[in-house]
């Protein structure tokens, strides 16, 4: 089942423009080093963070009421957990499709994988510090 989801969605994530909304945003992408995250991890003393959003569970679009939804269960969640997040989106470079997500500060990668996997989603984003960011399919 992976197979047939991470062909039908690698091209796409890998694609996809990725940003922490904050002042000023730092906009990336997957598989490219960026000093605007390295610095921020730094600001943060954190080592990791990822990208997860609960929009749009197994790729299956859905509605602005139901994606809201999710995103307010997500928050929830990180909030229960004690993880720290900030705001950010992940979109098509072609503006066809926007989706809110979190960017979470400190996350382990079994948390990520545990989020992932909570909220139904394909992929998500890890980032380390010294390292680019990549998709990650839990």
């Amino acid at each position: 089942m992976l197979n047939k989801i991470y062909l039908e969605f690698s091209d796409i994530y890998q694609n996809a423009k990725y940003e922490v909304l904050i002042s000023p945003p730092i906009a990336f992408r997957i598989g490219e080093l960026n000093q605007g995250l390295e610095k921020l991890l730094v600001d943060e003393a954190v080592e990791t963070a990822a990208l997860i959003t609960a929009c749009n569970p197994k790729g299956i679009k859905h509605g602005h009421d139901e994606n809201h939804g999710a995103m307010e269960d997500l928050k929830f969640s990180l909030n229960e957990r004690k993880l720290p997040f900030l705001p950010a989106a992940g979109s098509d470079p072609k503006g066809a499709w926007k989706e809110e997500s979190y960017f979470i500060l400190g996350i382990t990668m079994d948390e990520a994988e545990a989020l992932g996997r909570q909220f139904q989603q394909n992929a998500f984003i890890l980032i380390e510090t010294g390292h680019a960011p990549r998709l990650v399919w839990p």
